[in-house]
């Protein structure tokens, strides 16, 4: 949910990232950019980690970096903190689908691997959905930066529940 959610949310805000920092066009493809760049460099080290640790360690951690990265980028006073937020965001939310993939394979019988799967694409989805006109009417009241404060919370609440629930191998 919260990968998806973040992936998503930069095209709501934008307007209010170009009110706030005068961004360009291009400054805005830069922070989408560094989220998916630091996604997609982490898988390698993240799939090695994930054998190595197991995804309630991996994820949990990750989601703390998530967590760090939002609060960075709602705290943020130039461009340059608005990247580093978004590529820690980036970084912290790439071991959500990886890592529930391999949970599902440690701990559930192969026959619901299809069906856990496509849960969890579906709760994503609902991650999707919610960055757009939840965040719209989130931001008059609130702003931007109460939404990333916000976000931040609630990665460490889901870095805790991964920690204390998802046991650490199977059963």
């Amino acid at each position: 949910y919260l990968s998806y959610f973040y992936r998503y949310v930069n095209a709501v805000i934008a307007k209010d990232l170009v009110a706030d920092f005068g961004l360009a066009p291009s400054d805005l493809g830069l922070l989408t950019s560094a989220y998916f760049l630091s996604f997609a460099v982490a898988q390698l080290p993240l799939g090695v980690s994930l054998d190595r640790y197991g995804p309630r360690r991996c994820t949990g951690t990750l989601f703390c970096v998530a967590a760090a990265g939002a609060l960075v980028f709602g705290l943020a006073r130039d461009l340059t903190m608005l990247s580093v937020g978004r590529a820690l965001i980036g970084l912290g939310v790439s071991a959500g689908l990886m890592g529930s993939i391999k949970a599902f394979t440690l701990w559930f019988p192969r026959e619901r691997l299809t069906a856990l799967s496509g849960w969890m694409i579906g709760i994503g989805s609902i991650g999707t959905l919610s960055a757009t006109a939840p965040v719209e009417a989130l931001l008059g009241p609130f702003g931007w930066r109460a939404l990333f404060v916000g976000l931040a919370v609630l990665s460490l609440l889901a870095a805790a529940l991964i920690f204390f629930v998802v046991p650490e191998r199977a059963l």
